[in-house]
């Protein structure tokens, strides 16, 4: 771990990369050239009201970083959380394998992904404490140094939070400011103690942070934002996992979760949703006269709207046209849907494929689907802008078709399916419109579903829990959108797991982590992941079903990160997850 601090220690000292948008500079001063940054000191820093500000940014500049599930090189690998669930397989890196499934147990402690996250989260504690240390010297007016430090503390807790939801209760280090020559040989902290951290910074700094940013400071947390990631935590700390069905014993059972269950963990995850919706700033979008469902369409290529509580920003361009969309349109096809999550979209109708009177047809299964559907996935013969003629013609997935179908090159489709979630469709990866999004954190659909959750858990299904799945399936499109009234607490229970399914299919972590949270994903990533391989004979085309991985979970190991095996060889107090 003094390693790991030694590092931590200098990339704080010399991390002062602007942030990538959202934040406007302090001043129209010019900022260091990249030669002059290794002759800053915290003295230099803190003397400039410009500066100072510029370095909380640089933390901001991490938060890409927790998105996906390594990205700690700032460039390097893209390897999206819901490609390591059973909604996806991330092609270009060798498939689910090379996440949370490793088989080498010994390499896989210092695995990319387990590295990037350690490294990448205890960097961003490290700068907060750097700069709540320093802030009060920085010439700044007193308010503006309240709302940089609620801001600081803010992402502190966020990334104790992902530390949390990865690797459970971890070191925390408080305010201090590390020296090298000080001893770094602390121990996990239990899963008790870490939740409780981070619930009482976010609570603390809801209470200074604004309603509303200045659109100068758009991006930056808010009130509502430190509320929606507190009620994210504790929904997360009442389910199964931690609650009701810790798999752990000994001294990792108060380290990965509880001791005992306790059924108003459920009662406390929803009252903090509540919190959120009481602050009547936040609703969904909605448009279903331009198209049903468009609304779900519209929200995930707009920047602002009312349903976004918080994101991370990220410059003007087409990030996710570049990574998502197939060779032919300019994309690198960084991940494959799969047939399990196809087959879960259900009929327009709100019917499971499965159901009597769905309308479902093997030979058709993309017709009239849940409008959802459209705006995630690119099937075989989907529509998508063509660079050439700057019209919409069918990308082809079929097997052996040039370009994109099913086959053995690197970019190639595995599964018969790609992803177009928060992709414009007048983009391609490299033409077309250049948008200004940002990767969603926390919005309104997921606050909505997370109360129905934990009320339901609590109390069953009363009008509240209703009102709140049927207002997410209204604005999906769906026709009806009501469910059917008196269904049981395991009965809304399984309708609220399906929603955040379709609602958030290739959103930041919510599949993995929430099958995680679940403690089902021995069940889901145990066996065969499906595709559909299409196979074209002159104008015809015909569907087969097929297999493309075969997956092994192993619990309780996999529903918990290793500790970086350099951490542990270096600090004995580190007590390493189950199996690593």
């Amino acid at each position: 771990m003094k390693k790991l601090f030694k590092y931590i220690m200098i990339t704080a000292c010399l991390g002062l990369a602007v942030w990538s948008g959202g934040c406007k500079k302090a001043t129209d001063k010019s900022f260091l050239d990249p030669t002059d940054i290794g002759r800053i000191n915290e003295q230099t820093v803190f003397a400039d009201s410009a500066l100072s500000i510029q370095f909380l940014n640089s933390v901001y500049a991490e938060l890409d970083k927790t998105y996906f599930m390594e990205n700690g090189t700032g460039g390097g690998g893209l390897w999206a959380f819901s490609d390591a669930s059973d909604d996806g397989e991330a092609r270009y890196s060798g498939g689910f394998s090379q996440g949370f499934n490793l088989a080498n147990v010994a390499g896989a402690s210092d695995s990319a992904p387990s590295l990037a996250t350690w490294n990448v989260c205890y960097a961003m504690v490290r700068r907060v404490n750097v700069f709540l240390y320093n802030i009060e010297r920085a010439p700044l007016s007193a308010a503006k140094k309240k709302q940089l430090i609620a801001e600081s503390r803010f992402l502190r807790a966020y990334a104790y939070y992902h530390l949390l939801r990865v690797f459970g209760g971890v070191p925390l280090l408080g305010d201090k400011k590390y020296e090298l020559s000080d001893d770094f040989m602390l121990p996990r902290n239990s899963f008790v103690e870490t939740l409780g951290y981070i619930e009482k910074e976010l609570n603390e700094v809801a209470l200074i942070l604004p309603l509303e940013q200045l659109p100068e400071d758009f991006g930056r947390p808010t009130k509502g934002a430190a509320l929606a990631v507190k009620a994210k935590v504790l929904l997360m700390a009442a389910s199964p996992l931690y609650n009701e069905n810790n798999p752990n014993s000994g001294p990792l059972k108060s380290i990965l979760g509880y001791e005992s269950y306790d059924v108003n963990r459920w009662k406390i995850a929803a009252d903090a949703a509540k919190s959120v919706m009481d602050l009547g700033l936040y609703r969904l979008v909605e448009d279903n006269t331009t198209a049903p469902g468009y609304g779900y369409y519209d929200m995930g290529i707009q920047r602002k709207n009312s349903e976004y509580i918080f994101q991370i920003m990220r410059n003007t361009g087409r990030f996710y046209e570049q990574y998502m969309l197939p060779g032919s349109r300019g994309g690198q096809n960084f991940g494959n849907p799969t047939q399990q999550l196809i087959d879960d979209y259900p009929m327009k109708n709100g019917k499971l494929i499965s159901e009597s009177g769905s309308g479902y047809v093997e030979t058709t299964p993309y017709l009239n689907r849940d409008p959802r559907f459209y705006y995630t996935i690119i099937y075989n013969q989907a529509l998508w802008l063509d660079r050439t003629s700057l019209t919409k013609k069918p990308v082809d997935l079929y097997a052996l078709a040039p370009g994109d179908g099913m086959g053995s090159a690197t970019y190639n489709t595995v599964s018969g399916y790609l992803w177009r979630r928060f992709c414009n469709e007048n983009a391609g990866g490299n033409y077309g419109v250049s948008s200004q999004i940002g990767l969603v954190i926390s919005r309104y659909a997921d606050i909505l579903l997370a109360f129905a959750e934990a009320t339901n858990e609590f109390q069953g299904p009363n009008a509240a829990v209703y009102q709140a799945v049927e207002a997410v399936r209204k604005r999906a499109g769906l026709d009806p959108y009501a469910l059917a009234p008196g269904l049981t607490k395991e009965e809304m229970r399984t309708v609220i797991r399906h929603e955040r399914r379709i609602e958030f299919a290739s959103e930041e972590g919510h599949r993995l982590f929430d099958i995680f949270r679940w403690k089902i994903a021995e069940n889901l990533l145990n066996g065969p992941m499906g595709g559909m391989k299409w196979t074209k004979n002159g104008n015809t085309f015909t569907n087969a079903r097929i297999t493309f991985e075969t997956r092994k979970f192993n619990s309780p190991q996999m529903y918990y990160r290793a500790i970086p095996l350099k951490e542990i060889n270096k600090n004995n107090l580190l007590i390493q997850n189950p199996g690593w």
